[in-house]
């Protein structure tokens, strides 16, 4: 292990959830006669759910207020959160072992409180992380370094000694930009897996491939 700090983001990295969001999208669209365009997920991708509210009430013309669209998205996503969500292959043994090692580490995302803690303490991850990073700390989106950071501040590790994990280009490239190592979760079927396989200094399928790495490894 080569590093002091790691910071995970938690949907499609930490926690299988992204099919949850993607039936939301449908559904949320549904009810309002909208069949869910080609480029939407991509489009909002990076948001924190507040400036995706904004988003899709102005690309839909839709008259309620960002609010009420984030507190119902929330609403149709707390029972799986809570409940059912499983982790992505892995996870918990590596996050262990990363503990165990005495890695300093955080959770950097852009999903909501009511989600993000519920799911993190029924996998047993909240007690393996020193911090917990939420996109409306800081000031841009994941496209920008901003939110890994202030986890690494928080940490109290520099980004040079820090290992950001993402499952998304934007997050890849916002990573790079603030001087992180970063490790591109390629989920399969994802959108712009190539990029992420190009920009990320590691690509991975599961967090198992990294347990023996002399690098990456505990």
């Amino acid at each position: 292990m080569k590093f002091k700090g790691a910071v995970f983001d938690m949907d499609g990295t930490l926690l299988d959830s992204m099919h949850v969001w993607d039936q939301i999208d449908v559904d949320f669209l549904a009810a309002r006669g909208i069949p869910l365009p080609d480029d939407y997920r991509e489009a909002v991708n990076k948001m924190r759910s507040y400036d995706i509210a904004v988003y899709t009430i102005k690309r839909f013309h839709l008259k309620e207020k960002p609010e009420d669209l984030v507190q119902e998205w929330i609403d149709m996503a707390i029972d799986a959160y809570s409940h059912t969500l499983p982790l992505k292959d892995g996870v918990y043994e590596y996050v262990s072992a990363l503990h165990d090692a005495g890695v300093k580490m955080a959770v950097a995302t852009a999903s909501d409180r009511e989600l993000v803690y519920p799911a993190l303490k029924r996998t047993g991850i909240l007690p393996l992380m020193d911090r917990v990073v939420l996109a409306n700390e800081v000031k841009n989106d994941k496209g920008s370094p901003d939110i890994y950071l202030k986890a690494a501040a928080d940490l109290g590790v520099s980004p040079a000694e820090c290992v950001v994990y993402e499952d998304i280009i934007e997050g890849i490239r916002g990573a790079n930009a603030g001087g992180f190592t970063t490790v591109g979760i390629c989920n399969p079927g994802a959108e712009r897996t190539q990029e992420i396989q190009t920009e990320a200094d590691r690509c991975i399928r599961s967090f198992r491939e990294l347990m023996d790495d002399p690098f990456y490894g505990p």
